[in-house]
């Protein structure tokens, strides 16, 4: 999500709305925030402008707005604004004119150790931001929809309505729901979330295939609960990706994580193993968690081979083609998020460039060396 700042006129809660350049919409009467070059506004529920000074008005406003943000802007992008003068957006359609990504929550019901976005109390109710998203995007060609957190399911039935919206909005979208699945423990509770939305693909921490460990990165005991959910959402017949995040706790048991998954897991549909985010609790326990993907090429190539054999369907998220082994390659997605993706100086001079997931913008520390791949 991108984030700018401005200053808050009239704003005393925060607002939800659709950017328009037109002054006048009837069809979406009270649901926009109007791009303007005065204060001038009929229907809309904010105005967005850049002078630092307006007539007095009763409309609600965010000025000071640097003017190359409000042209970067497209018709139908959705933005938040805040009390403080904050503006975040949404959904950007140049960045992501296919995909929804929707934020449940900020809590969470785990303190996993390599966590970039720790749980915390939410300032805001959420739900009515995420039913706006999904009812004003109905006429963009929307394919899938990203449902995350902190932990949806600590919310679910504020999940279960957002998941039966979703399927009314968009019957076809395809729901990546990223869960750490251990409320889904519960059968019921599994059953009425499978339900409200036929399209789901639960994606499920699965950092190691041994209690202590697995216990250790979750930060909790969540070892039993979690195989128990897999099960359930198996006798539901749902769709599950294993998300194996590789670090330094883990990465000398890829093989053995693989084996595990193919013996007790066999009917999962994808295993993805995915490089780390730098930021929050990943920054925090840097030192026990750090390590280059050049050191796990050979585990991870045993990995991905094992389930290859097995015809298992396994990716690699998150990791940069110059750090990985050529055999690999194939393997590899563009899987970071287009608002936080990054390439450096090194990366122009890359042919894969257009195909690389890159490095994320928001991690706090970039310390493995690129080396551009010429032919």
């Amino acid at each position: 999500m991108t984030s700018y700042n401005g200053k808050a006129i009239n704003v005393t809660r925060p607002i939800v709305a659709q950017v328009t350049y037109k002054k006048i919409n009837l069809l979406k009467f009270a649901k926009t925030a109007f791009i303007s070059n005065d204060n001038w506004s009929f229907g809309h529920k904010l105005l967005l402008i850049s002078q630092k000074k307006t007539q007095k008005s009763k409309s609600a406003m965010i000025v000071d707005i640097d003017p190359s943000f409000l042209m970067r802007l497209s018709e139908n992008d959705i933005i938040q604004v805040l009390p403080n003068g904050r503006i975040n957006v949404l959904w950007e359609k140049k960045l992501n004119p296919y995909d929804i990504t929707l934020f449940i929550t900020n809590q969470c019901n785990a303190k996993c150790i390599m966590c970039p976005q720790p749980p915390k109390k939410d300032k805001y109710p959420l739900l009515d931001t995420n039913l706006f998203i999904l009812k004003n995007l109905t006429n963009e060609p929307i394919k899938k929809i990203g449902i995350t957190g902190g932990e949806p399911t600590t919310k679910p039935n504020d999940l279960i309505k957002i998941l039966k919206q979703a399927y009314q909005s968009f019957p076809t979208s395809k729901i990546d729901l990223l869960t750490n699945a251990k409320k889904l423990s519960d059968f019921s509770l599994a059953k009425e979330i499978s339900i409200a939305n036929p399209n789901i693909i639960y994606c499920v921490s699965f950092p190691s295939d041994n209690m202590e460990d697995f216990n250790n990165i979750m930060g909790g005991d969540f070892y039993k609960t979690t195989m128990q959910s897999i099960q359930n959402l198996a006798i539901l017949r749902q769709n599950i990706e294993l998300r194996i995040v590789i670090s330094k706790k883990n990465y000398s048991r890829l093989l053995q994580i693989s084996e595990f998954i193919y013996r007790n897991f066999p009917f999962v549909q994808h295993i993805a193993f995915m490089g780390m985010e730098v930021i929050g609790y990943a920054y925090e326990n840097l030192q026990e968690l750090d390590i280059s993907p050049r050191e796990y090429n050979v585990h991870l190539l045993d990995a991905i081979r094992f389930l290859s054999r097995c015809h298992m369907n396994a990716s690699i998220y998150n990791i940069p083609f110059c750090l990985i082994d050529k055999r690999l390659w194939k393997f590899i997605c563009n899987s970071i998020s287009a608002w936080k993706q990054n390439y450096v100086n090194e990366c122009n001079l890359c042919i894969k460039k257009d195909n690389c997931p890159g490095l994320f913008s928001t991690s706090k520390v970039q310390k493995y060396s690129l080396s551009p791949i010429m032919s």
